[in-house]
């Protein structure tokens, strides 16, 4: 497997994250300005990509950058995974992606589903929150379950939602309030406010999509 890390332009973005959940040999792509918190963290990026409007183009980089147009349809992040995906990344672990515009926050869960949807696991992190999309595409052949395993995160805070779907089909184990294939439905928000009890915790998405969101204690 090959693990990208992304970063974006987020000025919430925590730099202890990023260095404690870093590995030798992954695939470092900044999207924008995210190559300075990048920076920030002692990593040198195998790529940049963006337009540079929150940020100068770096100059005197050891970095291969993609420089996009302003104006164009992909956001800077979304043109990043695209081309992680045909650099051969198949895990996504992506910082910077929360916390500043909340337009760019939103799409940026677009972009777990778009990765969802291709069963690549992927997962936003900032300092509080651990986010990822589950989808259960219906043309896949047989069992097109999806499924999160979650260990050593007894207390956490717990919400899941329908995501880009009227609703979807969920069961949970290890939780305060469990749930045995129930259907969750787009306006109504009952996967709020709950909380992992068990040392493993698990997520079932039997059809549908849905957006998973873990709190730290």
């Amino acid at each position: 497997m090959k693990r990208c890390i992304l970063i974006g332009a987020s000025p919430c973005t925590e730099i202890e994250i990023i260095k404690r959940l870093y590995h030798d040999g992954d695939y470092v792509i900044c999207a924008d300005g995210g190559y300075l918190f990048a920076e920030k963290s002692g990593i040198c990026p195998d790529l940049i990509v963006g337009d540079f409007d929150s940020s100068n183009c770096p100059e005197n980089c050891k970095s291969e950058i993609i420089r996009l147009p302003v104006k164009k349809d992909d956001t800077d992040m979304f043109y990043a995974v695209k081309e992680g995906i045909r650099r051969g990344c198949d895990v996504f672990l992506i910082f910077g992606a929360t916390g500043g515009r909340l337009d760019h926050t939103y799409a940026n869960f677009c972009v777990l589903k778009y990765l969802a949807d291709r069963e690549i696991p992927a997962c936003i992190v900032d300092g509080r929150n651990e986010i990822s999309v589950l989808s259960a595409p219906p043309f896949k052949k047989g069992n097109n379950e999806q499924i999160i395993v979650m260990r050593d995160k007894v207390k956490w805070g717990f919400g899941i939602f329908p995501f880009g779907c009227e609703s979807c089909r969920i069961s949970l184990c290890g939780f305060e309030y469990n749930a045995d294939n129930i259907e969750i439905k787009a306006d109504f928000p009952i996967g709020a406010s709950n909380r992992i009890e068990e040392k493993t915790a698990e997520v079932h998405v039997h059809d549908g999509c849905a957006v998973v969101i873990l709190e730290k204690p």
